[in-house]
C-alpha cells in the first residue's frame, strides 16, 4: 500500500506536465467577403458609386477589391456565368451615413429597392431605430443597407 501511495505521489507531477491546461483559441476576426461577378468592373463601379466603397489596389488582374471599413474588404472575383439565386435571407449588410442619398442614386439609375418583404421603394424601421432597405447588386446578390437617421420616409 505504501508503494502504491508513493507511485501516486510521484506520478501526479508527471500528469500535470503531460497535460497542459486547455485554452480557447483567440477569437477569429473577419478579413474579407468574396463574391463572384459576371463583370467585375461593373460590380466594382456599382459598389463604389452606390455606397462609396473605395477601391483597394490588387496585383491580380481578375479581381477587384473594395474597402468595407474596419479592416474588412469586398473581393469581387470574375467568372460568374449564371444568375445568383434570389434569397433575401442571404445578404451582405452595409451601413451608410444617409440612406436617402443611396436611394436617390438607385432611383437615378432605375434600380429597384424594397423593404424586406419586397414592397417597392419602401424603407423599413428596424427594431433598434435603423432605417433599412434591400437591393440587389448587378449579379443578384442581396444587400441590406441601413442608416441611423430615424423614421423611414415614403
Amino acid at each position: 500500500m505504501l508503494a502504491y501511495t508513493v507511485l501516486l505521489i510521484l506520478a501526479a507531477p508527471l500528469q500535470a506536465v503531460a497535460a497542459p491546461p486547455q485554452t480557447a483559441p483567440a477569437a477569429a476576426q473577419a478579413e474579407h467577403v468574396a463574391i463572384q461577378a459576371s463583370d467585375i468592373d461593373r460590380s466594382a463601379t456599382f459598389y463604389h458609386e452606390a455606397f462609396g466603397l473605395q477601391r483597394i489596389p490588387t496585383p491580380l488582374k481578375n479581381r477587384r477589391w473594395l474597402d468595407l471599413g474596419h479592416g474588412m474588404a469586398l473581393h469581387i472575383l470574375d467568372g460568374r456565368t449564371a444568375p445568383k439565386p434570389s434569397n433575401r435571407d442571404e445578404h451582405l449588410a452595409l451601413h451608410v451615413d444617409d440612406l436617402a442619398t443611396v436611394t436617390a442614386w438607385l432611383d437615378a439609375h432605375h434600380l429597384a429597392w424594397t423593404n424586406f418583404t419586397g414592397e417597392p421603394r419602401k424603407m423599413q424601421l428596424r427594431f433598434d431605430g435603423v432605417r433599412q432597405i434591400y437591393v440587389q447588386d448587378p449579379d443578384g446578390y442581396w444587400l441590406e443597407v441601413g442608416d441611423s437617421r430615424g423614421k423611414p420616409t415614403g
